[in-house]
């Protein structure tokens, strides 16, 4: 099951997706939206992609769907780290965000990723409006 984890201290969400049972999607939607709860609106994540073999279309699934999710929850920014040395699991994430919701950026490793985030001063707010 992919592996969430949160840093209070940074307002950051860890994410690392491995190979996964579909079985598990309960759980791991579950784990989402505590650890987003725990956070503050506009906080960033920190998402790695760490499968064996090939990438497939529910790995892309579970990408965006992930995204979508955290989108919902007030996240303000997302960062990519690509496997090692694949040139290719950053080209299909470049293309499959051709417009996110939030701004997302992809990284060639943890460090890269991290400077990145602690970079990024957060303009994500939420707005109400009531009517009378």
């Amino acid at each position: 099951m992919p592996d969430v984890k949160v840093s209070a201290s940074k307002n950051r969400l860890y994410i690392t997706l491995e190979d996964w049972d579909p079985t598990h999607m309960l759980a791991y939607v579950q784990n989402i939206e505590s650890a987003c709860r725990v956070l503050s609106s506009g906080f960033s994540c920190l998402m790695v992609l760490r499968k064996n073999g090939l990438i497939r279309q529910k790995d892309k699934d579970l990408l965006f769907s992930t995204t979508d999710l955290i989108s919902a929850y007030g996240a303000g920014k997302i960062v990519y780290v690509k496997k090692p040395n694949d040139t290719v699991s950053a080209s299909w994430l470049s293309q499959f965000y051709i417009q996110p919701f939030i701004p997302v950026e992809i990284a060639s490793n943890m460090e890269e990723a991290e400077s990145i985030l602690n970079c990024w001063k957060s303009t994500f707010r939420f707005s109400k409006v009531f009517s009378a």
